[in-house]
Order: structure tokens, then sequence, then C-alpha cells
């Protein structure tokens, strides 16, 4: 999880103007043809070749997200750039995280790189001596491209990838939640678009009832570990962050609110099953028109009006997640891309890291959708001629909201982020089911939590 100064802060904000999103085919090409030709002059102009690892073969074990998707097409590209095969190794979230703590408590060389979420698991595995440090690969002019440009990278994103002042991966995207609705569904049902926080539900109800049941009100993180993103907006808005003076308080009255905020959207306007549900099965269920709101992140836009599958490519529109008696503060994060420290090819490793995260392929991410930690995508003009409909200019305008009413924290800070995240998801899924009172379920988690952040 990084964190801004003011200068960094003010930087991606005046870079931010200039924001857009677009999925053009003529746009894509010509990205394409660009990163293809990522070699021309370098393998003959000083030490740096971009094929002096030909014939070595690394894995990449990432989670299924857009950014995964937006990249796969183009390995071909790496592949006949460096002479490097590269096997994907892709799952859900959940399953990801599982097989990469397996693998590297066992030292395994299974996979080279892996996607990961430093505000999550980073501490972690940085005490555990998981990450690569690749402070001494940006120094090495023999192994990185003198057209790598580190100083590219707008410093929160950057900073968020290291930990104690070492670098142990590289940010591959910006994000933080949104509201996205149906503007049809809302027009037809007579729905206001929420204004505040506890209008969602207002909202949710009147279209449900409107339809008599057949569009469901609203979609959100259900699945525990996954939950706290979405849910944590309700605990900062409601004018609360995770902890008191270090301490779990969740049976606090405004954090109880929160917690039956989320609780009954869920319950009572939500789809069969949310309890179930992360990006997945909410990105589609909107996109389909099913469903009149969504709250996901910024990054989901690409998914949604994805022209293989969205019936709502122009209905939709997108604001920050409303204010609560609190005002509004939401979460900001970026992922990121490191090297198993126990890998056999790290410096072929370390050339996919570039590419993957070069200017090319971080214009490629933003012209679909996905927002680039860099400053020279925001400066180019095919992402500026790219600002040219009304949702790519919400969009934006929810992005700087975001960035400048951002809070670090998808949960409280602790180096088991997993379990402090579970239990905070199995809290509010006791509510949802009607397992538990807000009350009882928030006592239940403060006990649990205390003993995690004790480490007892």
């Amino acid at each position: 999880m990084f964190r801004m100064n003011k200068v960094g802060i003010t930087s991606l904000l005046i870079a931010l103007v200039l924001f857009t999103v677009g999925c053009s085919s003529g746009n894509t090409k010509e990205v394409q043809s660009e990163s293809t030709n990522l070699s021309e002059g370098k393998q003959g102009s000083g030490e740096f070749d971009w094929k002096q690892f030909s014939g070595q073969e690394i894995s990449l074990l990432a989670n299924k997200q857009p950014w995964i998707t937006t990249l796969e097409p183009h390995l071909k590209e790496f592949e006949q750039l460096t002479g490097i095969k590269v096997n994907m190794m892709i799952f859900p979230e959940d399953q990801v995280r599982q097989k990469a703590l397996i693998s590297l408590q066992a030292k395994s060389d299974e996979f080279d790189i892996l996607m990961s979420l430093k505000s999550r698991e980073g501490l972690q595995y940085y005490n555990a001596g998981f990450y690569e440090n690749l402070d001494e690969y940006v120094s090495n002019k023999q192994i990185t491209s003198p057209d790598f440009d580190m100083e590219d990278f707008f410093e929160g994103p950057l900073n968020g990838e290291k930990i104690d002042g070492n670098l142990i991966g590289l940010p591959i995207n910006v994000e933080g939640p949104v509201l996205y609705y149906n503007k049809e569904l809302f027009e037809e049902y007579g729905a206001e678009v929420p204004s505040k926080l506890e209008d969602i539900e207002s909202a949710a109800s009147k279209i449900v009832k409107g339809s008599k049941g057949k569009i469901h009100g609203v979609t959100l993180r259900g699945v525990p570990g996954a939950l706290p993103y979405t849910f944590g907006n309700f605990i900062y808005n409601n004018g609360k962050t995770w902890l008191d003076e270090g301490k779990s308080n969740f049976q606090d009255p405004d954090r109880i609110r929160a917690i039956q905020q989320y609780a009954d959207l869920a319950k009572n306007y939500g789809p069969p099953g949310v309890i179930q549900y992360t990006f997945y099965q909410s990105s589609a269920l909107f996109a389909q028109g099913k469903v009149a709101m969504e709250i996901e992140s910024t990054n989901e836009l690409n998914t949604i009006i994805d022209p293989k599958s969205s019936t709502v490519i122009d209905k939709i529109g997108v604001i920050p997640v409303p204010p609560g008696p609190g005002g509004s503060k939401l979460t900001q994060l970026q992922w990121g891309i490191s090297i198993n420290k126990f890998a056999k090819n790290k410096e072929a490793a370390w050339l996919f890291l570039q590419w993957a995260t070069s200017k090319e392929m971080q214009l490629e991410m933003a012209l679909n959708g996905i927002a680039s930690p860099r400053q020279s995508t925001w400066e180019d003009e095919k992402f500026i001629s790219s600002m040219d409909t009304p949702l790519k200019k919400e969009w934006v305008e929810a992005l700087k909201f975001i960035m400048n009413n951002a809070n670090p924290d998808v949960g409280p800070p602790a180096e088991d982020q997993a379990q402090v995240r579970q239990i905070i998801g199995e809290m509010v899924g006791k509510v949802i089911l009607g397992d538990k009172s807000a009350e009882d379920a928030a006592k239940e988690a403060d006990a649990k939590l205390t003993e995690v952040l004790n480490h007892k």
C-alpha cells in the first residue's frame, strides 16, 4: 500500500486531468506495433541486449483480472523480442495466494514472477524473505534497458512497491472503488443517482420494487477475503478508520452503522449468492444488465464495457462511492509484479518485468481502462485524444477524486493481512446471512482481531 506525499499527489492529479480510457482497435494496433519494436536500436548500442537470455523459460503466477487479460495477447511480442518462453499460471485471486504461499514457504522455483498486492501480503512476504530485491537489477546496465526510465513512475505507486526502502516489485496499475450505475434502469424506474451513502439503498429499493424483483438493486463483494476492499469505504465514509489507537473497536456505533449498511445492501438488494461474490461475478452480472449498481474497482471498467459480453456499454455512469456522515475518503491501491527469491531465471524474469511495465505496455493498458503508474502515459497524445465520451470523462473525475481523497489501508495494518481481512469479511458475512446481529458480529470480530494484532 503506498502513501503519497503532497508533491506526489499534486503531480498525479495534474496528470489525471489528461487521463482517459479508450478501447478502439486502431489505438490497440498502434500500441502493439510500438511494443513489438521495443528493441529497435538497443542491441547494438551498449551493454544491454534483449536477447541475452534467449532460450530460457520463465513462469508467471497471476490472478485473473483486467491487467493480465490485457497483457496476455502480447506475450508473443515479448517472446519474439527476447527469445524467452513465458508460461502463464492464471487462477482466481484466492487460489493464487494459496499457491504462492505454499510454493514460497517450500522455497520452490515453480514460478519466477508473481503478481502481488503489497498492501496485503507485502510485509508478510518481505519479512519471510520471499521477494527478490530489485535495486541491484535497476542499477545493472547490462540487464536493464536504457529506455526503461524508472523516474517515469509516479512516486506513490513506486513507493508502494518498496518496504524498508528496498524495491521488491514494479507497479502495474493504480485503482480505487467507484459506484457504477445503469442509467437506463435508473431512468426507467425513476431512481435518483446516489449523492450520499444512504442513497444507495434508496435507489436500490426503488428499482427492485419497480421491476418486481427482476432487476437486482446492487452487487458488491461478499467473499470474506475480498470484502474489505469495498466495505472499507463504508467505514471511512462513516468517519472512522480501521482501528482506534491501534485497537479493534467494531462495536463503535459508527462502525456498527457501516456494517449494517453494507449487509443490508447485500442481503436485501443483492443477487442470490452474493456472499460468494468477488469482482468476477459482480462485473459479469452488471455487464449483463441484470443489476442496477455495482460497487467495484475503477479497473473493472474494461470488463464492464467489453463488447464481447456487455449489454450496457452505452448505459453506464460512474461516480465515487458517495459520502457518508464522515465525508468521503476512499481506498486507493496498486498491484505490482515481483520476482520469486527462489527463482532460477531471475535475470530473464527481470527482462519480463521491464517489458510488462514499459511505457509502451502501460499505454496499452491505459487504452484498455487500466490506470497507469507511469507519468508518460497520461501525457501521451493517443491517451489524451481518447477522452471522447461522457463515461470516460466521468471515470477520469472519479479517479481524480479518489487520488485526492485516498486512504491506503484495505484493512487494519498488520503483517497477517489475510487473517485480519478474513475476520472482517466473516463478520460482515454473518450479518448478511442473518446468522448474527451487527453488534454480536462486531463483538466477536473485536476479540479475534485483538488476538491477531497482539500477536498472541
